[in-house]
């Protein structure tokens, strides 16, 4: 009788693996999160190659989704809906419905992504005018509240934070946060002024602590300095009506003017920013000031700083053929809420670059090159306006935030 022996060879090539170091982190690198997390149990060497945060910073794992806030949840549990973005991404990959990694009582909200790691806060603050803040990696579950900077006067100053982390450069982030240097000081000379002084610190999750950085500015009381935009290395922040906007460059730690592309003689109001936002280093914006309001500007910020340039035109008549849910048609045209959609998110990429849009119960895949769409999925109805009557059509989501599996340690 003839005797068939297992070959060896595989588990030959299987040990030459293992032993080597160098090959195996080569072939863990090219995996997707998800198998990384569950291949950490396969053996302790690859746990401690897959848990070292200097490993996370070897990844460059594409966009997943996007997080939204749900319109009209309540406070203190706000839901999320999830967008799936990608060939390999699907309504399974959604993080989470609610953010409950811990039991706050005010509940929690996504403050700001970027780039896998999200900045969350209470919903609610306190008596002092402040929030509880955490970082929160949704992919590992790991999570760390960020204390706040030190109040020697304990007094009620508010604060703002925006997170800056960029895994390709270092394993460690840093929040920055703007507040009041002191709430009884005003630099401007006139006493109606509504320019006030604000002050940057910085805390840094290597030394689990906060330092002061340059020293105080004046800025418009209506600047949105909570979750800015970081990209490029810096945190960007818009101004209101036509005052000055800001960019912080975090490595630098040099606080800057941002200029932005006027604001239209005859418009007295805010600025109508309807998109702002980053995607592989380049920051958007998108502002609508006259109808139709389906016919608009994606401009991006000179690699220099120094203006705005055109980089793509759009045209969502079409759309508005194919989907004429997102039409009100007991408005007239010449109204700027006439048509009825957000831009979520702009998304480049060598293969396509594309704009996700949300109409009433849908988010649309818009190729910003030849103008064609797709539907990505079907959203909830909002449960206080449309469900498919014309009478008051709106959104169901709002404030989208990347969703990006990462490894990366909090």
């Amino acid at each position: 009788m003839r005797i068939v022996r297992r070959s060896t060879k595989h588990s030959q090539n299987a040990e030459t693996i293992a032993n080597n170091y160098d090959l195996l982190i080569q072939i863990l690198v090219r995996l997707p999160v998800k198998s990384l997390l569950r291949f950490k149990s396969v053996s302790k060497t690859w746990h401690s190659i897959i848990s070292d945060p200097e490993f996370s910073c070897r990844l460059f794992p594409d966009i997943s989704g996007l997080v939204m806030r749900k319109l009209g949840s309540p406070a203190n549990k706000p839901e999320y809906g999830f967008i799936p973005l990608g060939n390999k991404s699907s309504a399974d990959d959604a993080p989470f419905k609610y953010l409950d990694f811990i039991n706050h009582p005010s509940g929690l909200k996504v403050v700001q992504s970027c780039n896998g790691l999200l900045l969350c806060s209470s919903s609610r603050y306190d008596t002092k005018c402040s929030y509880d803040y955490y970082i929160y990696n949704p992919t590992t579950k790991q999570f760390v509240m960020i204390p706040l900077p030190a109040n020697p006067q304990d007094a009620r100053i508010v604060y703002s934070l925006s997170l800056a982390f960029d895994h390709t450069k270092s394993p460690h982030y840093k929040v920055v946060c703007v507040r009041d240097p002191d709430p009884w000081l005003n630099i401007s000379d006139d006493p109606d002024s509504n320019f006030v002084s604000q002050q940057i610190e910085i805390y840094s999750s290597q030394t689990r602590s906060w330092r002061l950085s340059g020293k105080p500015f004046l800025a418009h009381v209506n600047t949105g300095f909570g979750g800015g935009v970081f990209c490029n290395g810096a945190i960007h922040w818009l101004g209101a009506w036509n005052n000055t906007s800001f960019y912080f460059n975090v490595q630098e730690e040099e606080l800057r003017d941002l200029p932005m592309p006027p604001i239209p003689d005859d418009w007295e109001d805010l600025r109508r920013c309807r998109y702002f936002g980053e995607s592989q280093n380049h920051l958007h914006l998108i502002e609508i000031y006259h109808p139709p309001t389906t016919r608009f500007s994606v401009y991006e910020i000179e690699s220099d700083y120094s203006g705005w340039f055109v980089k793509y035109n759009i045209n969502l008549d079409l759309l508005t053929v194919a989907y004429p849910g997102m039409v009100r048609t007991y408005s007239v045209p010449s109204d700027l809420n006439y048509y009825v959609f957000s831009v979520l998110c702009i998304v480049r990429d060598d293969e396509e670059s594309y704009m996700v849009l949300h109409i009433p119960e849908k988010a649309i895949h818009y190729n910003l090159k030849d103008g064609s769409f797709k539907k990505i999925c079907d959203l909830d109805a909002d449960e206080n306006g449309y469900k498919g009557s014309p009478v008051l059509i709106s959104l169901t989501y709002f404030w989208a935030h990347h969703f990006i599996q990462t490894l990366s340690p909090v």
